[in-house]
């Protein structure tokens, strides 16, 4: 089977997904190819588009979560000329797309990302291809720019999310709520002593603090207040790519223990020596924990998607949030005292996360080409 894999750089989120698939795909024998589209199309369109994501999110993260808001609600005026304008653009680009389609001939067509599902759509429509198309949502809310694509396959983080999925216009027959993709190896369990001893930290209470791949929020103010928690556990700072905030980190001294890391390739082995992660809300990151069975505490949601996320993962009894009237080194505190609250957040993950997500989509490519044949 053939599978070409529509992506865009937006933070990084959509890329994990990707490749999770990728990797797991290839390993069953089929040939895949991923491809960023904005930065296929233009590499200088490519990095406007992320960095003119991330800025928009650190710069003006209130005006990011009122443009989402506007497009849920389509009614406006406004919202559906920029509707109309974002379908006009993806159909315009889809010509740029074409020549992968003719080189690759794939037999299934996945989109990590609405833009990407819009893209596939229109090339669908031009006629250049009647490979399956599979859209995969990777946050635990439905972008309203995934209304009106033409897919074979809608790929959802949850069946809690089908109704109102539904309810905006999706038909019901094409939603599989099989989990957001991820690395098959966050779907491991290791034992927590195994992965203290793998990376050469102390057997203590741990606490991993993550920013996402953008090292988004100020960790170091996080960590000043968490060194005054009374309770007795070690830190572990992920920074992502964010050198700068890497640099700000290493010059702090602090009572607990705490261990600095930029980009790693060892987040599953940190989460699985973890007692507890504070992190931002997004789509990839909490799906890794609720696989690794991680109880959560969220701070700082980019308004939009990750407020959803936000809700659902606190509706569903999976984290805990940080607030002005529950501040980040209560919770914590809390949380760490409290092994029962720690094990009734892993009962619910346990019960609504999809862990095998990445092999139970590779499943759904299979069967939906296997039907075409």
């Amino acid at each position: 089977m053939r599978i070409l894999i529509l992506s865009v750089t937006a933070g990084q989120g959509h890329n994990r997904t990707a490749q999770g698939i990728a990797d797991y795909a290839s390993a069953r024998g089929h040939t895949c190819r991923i491809v960023n589209t904005f930065e296929y199309i233009s590499p200088a369109m490519g990095e406007i588009v992320d960095e003119g994501y991330k800025l928009s999110v650190q710069l003006t993260p209130k005006a990011f979560g009122r443009a989402f808001g506007l497009f849920e609600r389509a009614e406006r005026k406004e919202a559906i000329r920029m509707y109309m304008a974002y379908r006009a653009v993806s159909r315009r680009l889809s010509r740029e797309i074409e020549q992968i389609y003719l080189e690759f001939e794939p037999d299934v067509v996945v989109a990590t990302m609405s833009f990407a599902a819009q893209i596939a759509t229109s090339i669908f429509e031009h006629g250049v291809s009647a490979a399956k198309r599979v859209g995969i949502v990777t946050d635990y809310t439905l972008h309203p720019f995934w209304i009106g694509t033409d897919l074979d396959a809608l790929v959802t983080p949850s069946e809690q999310l089908t109704e109102g999925i539904v309810a905006k216009g999706i038909p019901r027959e094409i939603i599989h709520p099989l989990g957001i993709p991820i690395a098959p190896v966050f779907g491991e369990l290791v034992d927590r002593a195994e992965a203290l001893q793998a990376l050469s930290l102390d057997n203590l209470p741990t606490l991993l603090i993550m920013g996402g791949s953008m090292g988004h929020g100020d960790m170091a103010k996080a960590i000043a207040r968490l060194d005054r928690v009374p309770s007795d556990f070690q830190m572990l700072a992920v920074c992502g790519s964010n050198e700068k905030m890497l640099h700000a980190l290493e010059k702090l001294r602090t009572k607990k223990p705490l261990k600095i890391y930029g980009f790693s390739n060892e987040v599953h082995l940190l989460m699985s020596a973890s007692d507890a992660i504070i992190t931002k809300p997004g789509g990839l990151t909490i799906s890794e924990s609720i696989a690794k069975r991680l109880p959560m505490v969220l701070v700082n949601p980019i308004p939009g998607q990750e407020d959803r996320n936000l809700d659902f993962l606190t509706n569903h009894g999976m984290a805990m949030r940080a607030t002005k009237t529950q501040p980040l080194e209560e919770i914590v505190a809390q949380l760490m005292l409290s092994p029962t609250r720690r094990e009734l957040m892993r009962q619910a993950q346990q019960a609504f996360g999809h862990p095998n997500a990445t092999h139970d989509v590779c499943k759904l490519l299979e069967s939906l080409v296997e039907d075409e044949s």
